[in-house]
């Protein structure tokens, strides 16, 4: 017989207070939160993101600055990074930085090959396509991308366990065991003691209505999962459809139900089960894990194949439980394609803003290079960046997208950035070369956002961080060759690195592989991340170090 399980949701409204959000009911992360004000945000990016992000938190370990942040936010190849290095355990950081190096001790013949079991060798040897074929023909059907995701990610530091659910800390599986006898707290992986409050961003696709997909985000943290904002489909087919109004405790997410709800004081309690893991086994039932949360946020071509009617192709599928409901109205969980965080928003910015966090630092970890312009037209600045101050024209001019406009006096201020990029860089005839590094700090007032539940009028200072050519970096490498080959982009058809679009490697298909990254790739792009970020930080909160 199945078993039910007791799983708390949190109705939230949809411009919340700061003060709102549930990890508040944690001690041990209201305790420290006055000494954590900054929140940090990976981007999307695939492994080009996920080894820039793996230099980044060096770079914030190496400073000391990550004893400062509360609140880490990742999206899409952000999250393949920021997971394990969350969960990972204090004496396993070492095996997960491997070797991330200065330029001065990058030579040809020190990074022909990674450490073993780094995170590294994860983007060196992902071989996601075999693998993906054969959680395929094992049945495993939309848990399939979860498997691969989890393999090459998790398993090397002993963190992919999917039928363990994961929690925040020893007081909140402590509570869910409480509320379930049959659960215990070795069913859970915890986030590390002292490690920033994780959320990792995806999109929940509802695609069938008559019209477009209809798209929300969707978060994962330690403690909880869910959709925050309260939707409504109106799709003239059947019965409207109920999304979100606040989040459910993350072990109790892709579960079916409810078969009780109870109301508590700011808290509702449901009966659910755990969704089976295949069509004929209703038995055995398969936890939310973390190799789900990253195959959901990390899973770009979802999209597609929901869009072409493809069905999940072996990506994630969840089932969504609504929080709130109208009176009257069922409330009921029902299975929806969960993809990339990037098709909504991807910087990670959305979740730190709604959750009132005044001072972020944002990494854009893009494929597309900085290029001065006349005009914010003009101007190559990466599209979800931009789409932060102004709106962007949709694929086909019909009209411009306003989803994700934030800050007040949109163009005024992306001029503002432009003006403090364009002082960064260098312009050459073949590429556009930061100085140090391209980074810039602004003041920003945020406005009114329904889609995610922003609240207007909250004064936020962000540094920029985009992923860019570094001259000073260039200078500095050893290996003079290399240098000269990186300098050369463009200007000859002789690539034996494959750097002739260093850094800014393509999200997938590079080296004509889905996801896989050379030794050479992966070293370069972590160092230069690593030394851009410090760079960064010490123009920002003091002296980086080397």
């Amino acid at each position: 017989m199945a078993i039910r399980y007791q799983i708390l949701g949190f109705p939230m409204d949809n411009l919340a207070q700061p003060q709102e959000f549930p990890e508040h009911r944690l001690p041990g992360f209201s305790q420290g939160l006055t000494e954590k004000p900054l929140g940090v945000a990976f981007s999307g990016g695939g492994t080009r993101s996920a080894c820039c992000t793996l230099g980044q938190l060096k770079a914030l370990h190496d400073t000391g600055l990550m004893q400062r942040v509360g609140y880490l936010s990742a999206v899409s190849g952000g999250s393949w990074a920021s997971v394990p290095y969350g969960f990972l355990p204090p004496h396993q950081l070492p095996q997960f930085w491997g070797a991330i190096l200065p330029p001065s001790q990058l030579r040809e013949s020190e990074i022909q090959s990674v450490p073993e079991r780094s995170f590294q060798h994860c983007l060196v040897n992902a071989g996601v396509v075999s693998r993906l074929f054969g959680a395929a023909l094992s049945g495993r059907g939309d848990e399939s991308f979860a498997e691969v995701i989890g393999r090459i990610f998790l398993t090397p530091f002993g963190l992919h366990r999917p039928q363990m659910a994961f929690s925040y800390d020893l007081h909140s599986v402590a509570e869910a065991c409480e509320a379930n006898a049959n659960l215990s707290p070795d069913q859970f992986q915890r986030l590390r003691p002292g490690a920033p409050y994780l959320v990792v961003g995806a999109t929940l696709l509802n695609g069938d209505g008559i019209g477009p997909t209809q798209r929300y985000h969707v978060e994962y943290t330690p403690y909880y999962s869910g959709v925050r904002v309260s939707h409504r489909d109106r799709d003239g087919i059947g019965d409207d459809e109920h999304f979100g109004g606040g989040y459910l405790s993350s072990y109790g997410y892709d579960c079916v139900g409810p078969y009780r709800v109870e109301p508590g004081e700011g808290t509702l309690t449901l009966t659910v089960k755990r969704s089976p893991r295949s069509l004929f086994d209703w038995t055995n039932e398969k936890a939310f894990s973390l190799s789900d949360i990253m195959a959901s946020s990390g899973a770009a071509p979802q999209q597609l194949a929901n869009a072409l009617g493809l069905g999940a192709l072996g990506f994630p599928e969840f089932y969504h439980l609504p929080v709130q409901v109208p009176d009257g109205v069922q409330r009921l969980a029902e299975e929806y394609a969960h993809s990339d965080g990037g098709h909504m928003e991807n910087l990670g910015i959305m979740p730190l803003l709604a959750r009132g966090v005044t001072r972020l630092l944002v990494f854009v970890n893009t494929k597309c290079p900085y290029i001065p312009g006349d005009d914010i037209e003009s101007t190559n600045i990466n599209k979800s960046l931009k789409a932060l101050f102004v709106p962007l024209r949709d694929n086909f001019g019909l009209g411009q997208f306003r989803d994700n406009l934030v800050f007040e006096q949109g163009e005024s201020k992306l001029n503002e950035l432009r003006a403090l990029f364009d002082a960064g860089v260098q312009r050459t005839p073949f590429a556009s070369i930061a100085h140090k590094g391209l980074y810039a700090t602004q003041t920003l007032i945020t406005r009114d956002n329904p889609v995610y539940g922003i609240a207007g009028g909250r004064r936020v200072t962000i540094t920029w961080v985009y992923n860019q050519r570094s001259q000073a970096w260039e200078n500095a490498l050893a290996d003079e060759r290399l240098a000269q080959e990186i300098r050369q982009q463009g200007q000859d058809d002789w690539d034996p690195y494959g750097l002739d679009n260093f850094p800014h490697f393509d999200t997938f298909m590079e080296n004509a592989a889905v996801i896989d990254m050379t030794p050479v790739q992966a070293h370069l792009l972590a160092s230069l991340a690593r030394y851009v970020a410090k760079r960064a930080i010490g123009d920002s909160w003091g002296d980086a170090g080397d």
